[in-house]
């Protein structure tokens, strides 16, 4: 029998604040937690007979995993693929944004004020090549990943975001294999979103067998990255990989869940364009896609599909970098050649705050998004318990073509010497918050111009390397990215983007803005739900003011199936298993 322990983040400050006897507000459980909209499918309805078992899923995202190595992923299409095989110590509760659950741990003892983690492993686990799933298997993998050399460090986000980069001065202090089922984990500090952090499929268990005959230890030698092995304990197994054309992944019958995956096997398909998706889905040759198109709904629905809707919980962004062309040039990264040594108009402010004033975000929602989804004025969407908080911290940008024209009149720049920026978008891909990169592109570049801006067009595929790697490693004057959130707390959305790695900035954004660093240390430690709702409203309005990146979109976001699939749990993360899928047969 599979057994749960939840807990969810506001619980635990809670916790913490009783046993310190002090008080203190906080959203409300029902305000924070995310939950599938009313009227959507999925496994709380009432379902046509009993789950049987078998048959095949072909189902179709953007993108393909950019990695098979779990550890160096950073995006939801990579996650989408090894979260089916891999699986971490704790997980979010299905459909939930801020409750836990025991996966590979059953239990664990300590809290946000603790530095000391102590987890109860499931006993009888196995990886997926036989090997035993046991502490000495999770200190293997924790080690690992805190001892990255330089170049997997480029490429494993998540852990230098969550745990202040890498080495013996990052968060995580010891993990220690205490017996057979027992791992402690030191904290160099408490940290208040530490357990939330390891849920992400980047801090899942591979097996330890599989990590030295594939010399996961060494970028110079490393295959697990590229190989079809065996190496999780999750209810799917690898296959087949074929880049670029499909995942194959088969029920996994040995798993310790209370039952096996009912699928037989999951095919997963990158479709790129969201058209194709759908056409790919009235064709038959597929049974379910994600990132429907907000203008397809109504014709999903029409042609008799389930179209099951996720809570709105991301964003799009435009990222800026005034330091991005020293860091392309530092990296000897190709992308260094586009810049030609020139100095970008970005370090000035008032061109940063005309490019934010140039932007008719509605304008955007009307054209992209179908009139579905509303206005970023805050990184963190409605749907988040901490969003009025964080709000108050945020003045909203305001779209004022003028004002961007007298901005740039103020900083020097007139019509014969116009600011040169490069602007990236990424090719082969849609996103939650991005139905259509090339699209948005165009309009967001036109804007730009129409205010004074000479724009100059890149992109670039999808991929680590690729668009990602530059991206986050701080290689572009202007780039589309955005976010799903991961849990629901403010440190997941500014502290990941803008967290400061052991003194250093976030490279992806290059915003070393005086106090930045010290207002995130103070947000990061708050645990009163009140006062940690100001931090991190100070910290919010720090990088706004600053216009570090101009949040765009909160984007509506939803999948379509065939009448036949059933069970399909989703999550405001979309962080989501096909653990319970199962076809009717109808």
């Amino acid at each position: 029998m599979r057994t749960w322990r939840l807990v969810s983040l506001l619980s635990i400050l809670a916790l913490v604040l009783a046993a310190c006897g002090s008080q203190g507000s906080s959203p409300s459980a029902e305000e924070s937690e995310g939950s599938a909209p009313s009227g959507s499918a999925g496994a709380s309805e009432e379902l046509p007979g009993e789950p049987t078992a078998g048959g095949t899923l072909v189902f179709a995202g953007a993108r393909l995993s950019a990695s098979l190595d779990p550890a160096l992923t950073s995006d939801g299409e990579s996650f989408r693929v090894l979260q089916q095989i891999y699986e971490p110590l704790v997980d979010l509760a299905p459909g939930s944004t801020n409750e836990l659950e025991g996966v590979l741990a059953e239990s664990w003892e300590g809290e946000p004020a603790d530095t000391t983690y102590v987890f109860h492993l499931r006993e009888g686990v196995t990886f997926h090549d036989g090997t035993p799933f046991n502490a000495e298997a999770v200190k293997i993998n924790f080690d690992r990943m805190q001892n990255f050399d330089e170049t997997d460090q480029a490429s494993a986000y998540y852990y230098g975001a969550l745990m202040d980069g890498f080495g013996p001065d990052n968060l995580i202090s010891s993990v220690e294999a205490t017996d057979e089922l027992t791992v402690t984990i030191t904290l160099r500090e408490p940290s208040a979103t530490f357990l939330y952090g390891i849920t992400l499929t980047p801090f899942a268990i591979v097996s330890p067998a599989i990590l030295e005959s594939t010399g996961a230890d060494s970028s110079e030698t490393s295959t697990l990255d590229t190989d079809v092995v065996q190496a999780g304990t999750g209810p799917f197994m690898l296959d087949d990989y074929i880049p670029d054309d499909s995942a194959v992944l088969v029920r996994n019958d040995s798993y310790w869940g209370e039952h096996p995956a009912y699928l037989d096997r999951l095919i997963i398909r990158p479709i790129a364009d969201p058209a194709a998706r759908l056409q790919a889905l009235q064709g038959g040759s597929i049974q379910g896609y994600d990132l429907v198109n907000p203008s397809d709904y109504e014709a999903v629905e029409a042609d008799g599909f389930s179209l099951v809707e996720r809570l709105s919980f991301n964003a799009l962004y435009l990222g800026l970098n005034p330091v991005a062309r020293e860091n392309a040039a530092a990296a000897d990264s190709g992308v260094a050649e586009v810049y030609g040594g020139e100095e970008s108009p970005l370090k000035e402010l008032a061109v940063r705050q005309a490019i934010a004033a140039a932007i008719d975000k509605q304008a955007l929602i009307d054209a992209f998004y179908g009139g579905r989804g509303s206005v970023a004025d805050d990184f963190l969407p409605p749907s988040s318990g901490w969003y009025d908080a964080v709000l108050q911290g945020v003045t909203p940008d305001v779209f004022d073509p003028d004002a961007a024209r007298q901005l740039l009149a103020d900083a020097g720049f007139t019509a014969d010497n116009p600011p040169t920026v490069h602007f990236w978008f990424p090719t082969e891909v849609t996103r939650p918050y991005m139905p259509d990169p090339a699209g948005l592109h165009e309009a967001v570049s036109q804007m730009l111009t129409d205010v004074g801006f000479n724009v100059v067009s890149h992109s670039d595929i999808w991929d680590d390397p690729g668009y990602l790697f530059d991206a986050q490693n701080g290689y572009y004057d202007l780039h589309f990215l955005g976010w799903t959130g991961d849990y629901d707390d403010p440190s997941n959305w500014y502290g990941v983007h803008f967290g400061y790695q052991q003194g250093e900035p976030a490279a992806q954004f290059g915003c070393d803005v005086d106090g930045l660093e010290d207002a995130l240390a103070t947000a990061n430690a708050e645990l009163d739900p009140t006062a940690r709702g100001e931090a991190w409203a100070t910290v919010a309005g720090l990088i706004q003011d600053n216009v570090c990146f101009v949040t765009l979109v909160h984007g509506d976001t939803a999948l379509a199936f065939t009448p036949e699939v059933q069970g399909y749990e989703p999550n405001p993360t979309g962080s989501e298993t096909f653990y319970t899928v199962w076809l009717s047969g109808e």
